[in-house]
């Protein structure tokens, strides 16, 4: 492969060019050919006894184009795409995407790589910023709360003599049949329920309720319409129950014995202790935000043109996390959507506007970086990797060929030089009342 052009088609973007020859395609889609003739079933041949010709003339000529070209791009661009950023100076912040631009039997294939350099920003201001830190107050009724949840998960539970009710816990086996057959996933033993939690079939729980410890009987349940097993949807089923004991959650009293055992010797210095725990939650997350408060506005103080696949880039990586996020709510984000009553336009134009100050925000800190020489030496760097290299039981050379050192020593310039602009701004304290 060679390198056929470098460009510059906006302003801190480069744009180069690779081709390869219709030789080179060819000698690379062979090797292809061999790695993986195999796995090919071509039918009137047994699987890996077609060649390469019946395999190309039953899934199409391209069948091995395309994991070729990357075998190619792998090999050969690499060392091109190094040689050609050192000889124009370019100083790229991103990894390069990469296209395919045509692919011909008889001509190759050209493909570019598009890559954001650094820019060079006009930083108004470096120092100096003001933001406040509001911490809402703690109430005694969130501490009551947070008391009274962490009462529940210490409940002991404590034999009952008398009929189940709602509340109590029981322990039990039982044995599902539909038509006198016992079922798949229908029993089970010494299996433990909350009656009234509605954690069982409706009618399964309450069939329970007035029975004692020692009981063996039978319930008669319906499986609802819409259950997800087909088979046992709507069906009517027995359960043999075998009660082994009814218990009831017994919850400890909010004194120093309760205190003691959660590491303090009166309740007065617990709740104190939860008040604090909270407040620190709440703090942390309020100086958080104030922090990026303070470099919201160093991006504003940061004038200049941006990479437009930078920003580009930083809006996709968004959109893909909130979507993440959205799934693993079960939400469409059309869904959310409705519920925030916006639309897809302007929700989209916020994120993107977001991506856009943060990337501004990380270049005018990679700028800083490099003025205060905050940028990690090679020593750090090969401190980090050896670190590394002891937790996940690895040498230094397989982290080393596994990491982009180039954005490894950016990112930790840039965390630095947030760090270095926050030290040298004002960040206000206060307790907000409710």
């Amino acid at each position: 492969m060679k390198l056929v052009s470098v460009e510059t088609p906006e302003k801190s973007v480069c744009k180069m060019t690779f081709s390869a020859t219709a030789e080179e395609l060819e000698a690379a889609s062979n090797a292809v050919y061999e790695r993986t003739r195999a796995t090919y079933t071509i039918k009137g041949f047994q699987k890996g006894e077609a060649d390469r010709a019946q395999i190309e003339a039953d899934r199409g000529e391209h069948t091995f184009w395309y994991d070729a070209i990357n075998d190619l791009m792998d090999q050969d661009v690499p060392a091109l795409y190094e040689a050609a950023l050192k000889e124009h100076g370019f100083a790229p912040v991103d990894d390069p995407s990469y296209d395919l631009v045509s692919v011909k039997k008889d001509e190759g294939f050209v493909a570019t790589a598009t890559v954001a350099l650094q820019p060079e920003l006009k930083l108004t201001k470096t120092t100096g910023f003001t933001s406040q830190c509001v911490t809402p107050e703690v109430t005694d009724k969130e501490i009551d709360t947070v008391l009274e949840r962490r009462r529940n998960y210490a409940a002991e539970l404590v034999p009952h003599k008398g009929p189940a009710v709602k509340g109590n816990v029981v322990h039990m086996d039982f044995e599902g049949l539909l038509d006198g057959v016992a079922f798949k996933g229908g029993t089970a033993k010494d299996q433990s329920v909350q009656l009234g939690s509605g954690r069982m079939i409706p009618g399964f729980e309450d069939g329970i309720l007035g029975h004692k410890a020692g009981d063996e009987f039978e319930i008669n349940v319906t499986f609802p319409k819409n259950y997800p097993n087909k088979e046992l949807a709507g069906k009517p089923v027995v359960f043999k129950i075998k009660l082994h004991d009814v218990c009831v959650r017994q919850l400890p009293a909010l004194n120093s014995d309760f205190a003691k055992k959660m590491g303090k010797e009166t309740m007065e210095e617990y709740r104190a202790f939860v008040k604090q725990q909270l407040f620190d939650g709440r703090h942390g997350g309020a100086l958080n935000h104030a922090k990026d408060m303070i470099l919201g506005q160093l991006a504003d103080a940061a004038e200049g043109e941006i990479p437009s696949i930078l920003v580009e880039n930083a809006y996709q990586q968004q959109m893909q996390v909130i979507q993440q996020q959205l799934q693993m709510q079960r939400m469409s984000l059309n869904t959310y959507l409705s519920q925030i009553h916006e639309t897809r336009e302007s929700f989209t134009a916020k994120v993107r506007a977001a991506a856009e100050k943060n990337t501004r925000a990380r270049m005018a800190l990679l700028q800083i970086a490099q003025q205060e020489n905050l940028l990690p030496t090679d020593e750090e760097i090969d401190k980090q990797l050896a670190e590394r290299a002891e937790k996940t039981k690895k040498t230094v050379e397989e982290i080393k060929a596994g990491t982009d050192i180039a954005a490894l020593r950016r990112n930790e310039g840039i965390r630095k030089a947030a760090d270095w602009v926050i030290d040298h701004s004002t960040i206000e304290e206060k307790v907000e009342s409710k």
